[in-house]
């Protein structure tokens, strides 16, 4: 009886130390903490970059590369997040970051947003008190190309109202499959535009999440 009692509580310990490194594994890992606020006033940051050359990833037996179009940084609320286990760059994106800035926020009592399909809409009632093209042009849909591990944990436990600071670079991505051909998929670089194409193709290089930074 004491051999199966002691057999049963190593059992539980191998188990319990089992979850404790899968968790200690997945959990995401901040590598700073800051006390200044995010300020999310002011439109994103856009400047030409021609030099920087990002190195490809690799899923399986698809192979993506990317041709860099801007360095890019944003600083809004995050509105919406929805994740992509399934369909056409799943894997090399698997988030997608709904933000917004400006006045946008202080409309939000009357805003609802909703992802699907790698696009993000908004409804609200006729007589709300909506700036509809100030909206559109303060928000955008990002698609997330995490740079490393811990930012693609990092995108997992984003939470919506939450503060956001995304850094890296807008980019052109050609993806090569053997025997699949060649897909491709750009970036926008517009704040006005809307609708199929007005999304951002994001490669990031640094998430700050309220007051935690992940690189």
């Amino acid at each position: 009886m004491l051999n199966k009692i002691l057999l049963l509580i190593g059992i539980i310990a191998i188990i319990g130390i089992g979850v404790f490194i899968y968790s200690d594994m997945t959990a995401p890992i901040s590598t700073d903490s800051l006390g200044e606020p995010i300020d999310i006033a002011n439109d994103p940051i856009q400047t030409t970059d021609t030099e920087t050359v990002l190195q490809p990833i690799r899923f399986g037996s698809t192979q993506n590369f990317f041709t860099v179009k801007a360095k890019y940084k944003l600083s809004g609320v995050l509105v919406s997040t929805q994740s992509y286990r399934t369909g056409f760059m799943d894997k090399l994106a698997p988030y997608d970051f709904a933000t917004c800035w400006g006045k946008t926020p202080e409309m939000f009592p009357y805003l609802k947003f909703k992802q699907f399909a790698r696009f993000c809409k908004f409804n609200y009632k006729m007589d709300a008190p909506v700036d509809l093209n100030y909206v559109l042009f303060h928000m955008s849909n990002n698609h997330m190309i995490p740079s490393t591990l811990n930012i693609r944990r990092a995108l997992k436990v984003a939470k919506k109202k939450e503060l956001v600071e995304i850094e890296g670079y807008l980019v052109y991505v050609t993806a090569t499959t053997k025997n699949k051909g060649t897909v491709k998929w750009n970036s926008s670089t517009s704040r006005t535009d809307k609708g199929n194409g007005a999304c951002e193709i994001i490669y990031v290089t640094r998430l700050r999440l309220g007051d935690k930074v992940y690189e």
